[in-house]
């Protein structure tokens, strides 16, 4: 642990520096859209707790915000002038990008399912699991459903990542209205799921890369909700930053020097890698402020 003179509270990950202190809200960037609901209700968890239990993760070099989205949006409901973050360096091997793959949990049926594409403008057709695979890949395709027998390349008007997204949303909101329970999962336990039965059907979508996340971040065009899952080697919880910290006018400096007095005085917990908290799983370490 380093504290430095740049007001920082430093863990040496693996491979990755991890710098935890309080930032300008107003200078972070978020690249995914902001759910009202799910808006909503973090803002009444953060003001019945009195704190921030987890930093956002952010880019130390543009300030893009890659996981934490509504806890910026929720602070900014808040009156908060600062919040706290963890800078890393994006371009980092150990800080990946993948997706989130939508399964779904009660069978519609293939027929309903050809029906819902075809009222999308989307044609569906029968593919092998690794070409479907390659072909989001590749970008050939927006999305493909998996089912534990067949999987459906699905096709329509052609686009880029952004039109791509933009298509998962509307099926992942038709399959809501049809009654379907949708869930967010990684690529690998969304395939094993689906194949085994576990759910009715995965519906898997492309990867987005680095640049482009900064790309809508900073231009504010941003993706839909749950477009990218980052990866860390290892990520802090629990610092648990207390609300009044966040407000006011209060220096950032002196702030900081209060949050780093704080979290020395704490020991940290790491828990390896594929842990289920808090009702996710992480494949990175996680390292918890107890």
């Amino acid at each position: 642990m380093d504290f430095g003179e740049n007001l920082w509270f430093k863990l040496a990950a693996p491979g990755l520096e991890l710098q935890l202190g309080l930032e300008d809200l107003s200078k972070v960037r978020i690249h995914e859209e902001i759910v009202p609901e799910l808006l909503e209700k973090l803002v009444d968890e953060i003001k019945s707790s009195g704190k921030v239990k987890d930093p956002v993760i952010v880019d130390s070099k543009t300030l893009v915000v890659l996981d934490g989205m509504h806890r910026v949006a929720s602070l900014g409901e808040l009156g908060c002038r600062y919040l706290p973050v963890c800078l890393v360096d994006y371009q980092n091997t150990n800080v990946r990008v993948g997706c989130w793959y939508r399964t779904i949990r009660k069978d519609m049926g293939e027929s309903k399912f050809q029906g819902l594409f075809r009222q999308l403008g989307l044609s569906a057709e029968p593919t092998p699991l690794e070409t479907a695979t390659r072909a989001l890949k590749e970008r050939h395709a927006p999305a493909a459903l998996l089912a534990r027998d067949t999987c459906y390349m699905l096709k329509g008007e052609s686009g880029g990542i952004r039109e791509s997204y933009a298509l998962v949303k509307r099926i992942e909101l038709a399959l809501r209205e049809e009654g379907l329970k949708v869930d967010y999962e990684d690529e690998f336990d969304a395939v094993r799921r689906a194949r085994s039965g576990e759910v009715s059907a995965a519906l898997m979508v492309p990867g987005v890369r680095k640049d482009e996340v900064v790309e809508a971040a900073l231009s504010g065009n941003v993706f839909a909700h749950k477009t990218t899952r980052h990866v860390l080697s290892a990520r802090p919880m629990h610092v648990d930053v207390p609300l009044g910290w966040l407000k006011g006018d209060r220096p950032l400096g002196g702030l900081n020097r209060m949050l780093i007095e704080q979290l020395s005085k704490r020991r940290v917990k790491r828990l390896p890698k594929g842990t289920l908290f808090e009702g996710r799983k992480y494949e990175g370490e996680l390292w918890i402020f107890e």
